[in-house]
Formats: structure tokens, sequence, C-alpha cells
């Protein structure tokens, strides 16, 4: 986006990120900041997720960190009553630890989401949420390109407890008009990302291999 377009929206919004300080929650930080927001990160910090300090090196000193997990419910209204945007980042991304572990992977990318949506319902119904959900719950392409009229056939536990958290935002925004969002996003990529193992995307991790001199 055009950096005149970012600063005219956001100068001076009070923003929250969930999951900031990972790939995607890291960057958008960072062009956040620039734009001249006020930024809070909350972030739980489990290592198999992404999350690092390193990624917001370039704005440290100018943004707030909260090192808290989604599931607490206690923390959740403090940090969500005064934002102006949630960008709602935070989530269990990984499709094989949904299938090893399936009970966590719901109480993040399900009943953690519903929490935050209670907890805006109640304090701060004028925030403008945006949801990252995913292409995942199409499940394997019947046609391409793949549409938003496409079935809905998920592959394993986290395209359903994706596609459920998506239909949460949706669900709020019809019902209590709450300003919600979803961005079905595809295999993203760039820098910040997680590449240590294969569990959040295969272009990091065959990037990784190919600068290794692996077998991909």
């Amino acid at each position: 986006m055009n950096p005149d377009v970012l600063a005219q929206n956001f100068k001076g919004k009070r923003v929250l990120i969930t999951g900031g300080l990972g790939f995607i929650g890291s960057n958008l930080a960072i062009k956040l900041v620039d734009s001249g927001a006020d930024v809070t990160l909350l972030d739980s910090m489990q290592p198999e997720f992404g999350g690092n300090l390193f990624n917001i090196a370039p704005v440290k000193d100018l943004v707030r960190v909260n090192f808290s997990d989604m599931r607490d419910v206690h923390t959740l209204p403090y940090l969500a009553k005064d934002k102006d945007f949630i960008f709602n980042l935070s989530g269990q991304v990984s499709h094989i630890d949904s299938m090893t572990e399936p009970l966590v992977d719901m109480e993040i990318n399900v009943k953690a989401q519903l929490s935050l949506l209670e907890i805006c319902r109640e304090y701060n119904k004028e925030a403008v949420i945006v949801y990252t959900s995913t292409r995942q719950f199409y499940g394997r392409p019947k046609y391409l390109p793949v549409d938003e009229q496409h079935p809905i056939e998920p592959t394993d536990i986290n395209g359903i407890n994706k596609f459920s958290g998506e239909q949460y935002h949706i669900l709020y925004n019809r019902v209590y008009g709450l300003k919600t969002t979803s961005l079905r996003l595809t295999n993203t990529f760039g820098p910040r990302q997680l590449i240590k193992h294969n569990r959040q995307g295969f272009i990091g991790w065959f990037i990784k291999k190919a600068v290794c001199g692996e077998l991909i």
C-alpha cells in the first residue's frame, strides 16, 4: 500500500496486533509505526509459533509489547478496550500440529477468537477488527482459480477451526454490528518468516533447503 495512504488512515490511531512478534505481525507493526500509529503487540512467544523479538528490532523502542496468551481472558479486555484497530493475527497455523494436538488448535483458533469478539462486543464495539484466515479450508481445488464460491472441504483440523474462527467474525458483524473483516491468506512469504521447520508453509522451507544446498 502507498505509504501516504497508510499515514492518512493510521496516523495517531491506536492499534493492537495479536501475534505481533510473528512473521506477518512484525512486518505489519513496522509499517504501522512508520505511518504514525500507536502500536501494541500481543504475543505468547511460544517458540514453535514464530514469535521473536528480533523481528521488531527496527521499531523495538516505538511499540508496546505484552507477553501474554490470546486465551488469557483477563488480559484481553485491558488490551482491546481502547483500540481503533485490532489486527487479529494470533493463531496456530500448522496443519501438521493441528492433527497431533487438535484440542490445542481448537482452543487457539476457535475459543480464543470467540473470546476476543465477546470482549470487543462488551468493551469496544467501534474497533475495526481484521482477522487473518486461510484458503486452507477450501481443501483440494475442484477447479482453478479457486474463488469464494468454491466448496468448503477442509482436509485437516486446522482448516475446520480456522473456518470456524472466520465465521464467528462474520456472525458478530451481522448480529452485533462489529466492524470485522476476514482475509483468506494463501502461501504468504517474506522477511522474518519462520523457516527453522516445515510446519508454517512450504515456500520458506523450500528456499531454506535451496540456500543450504539440501535436497528439496
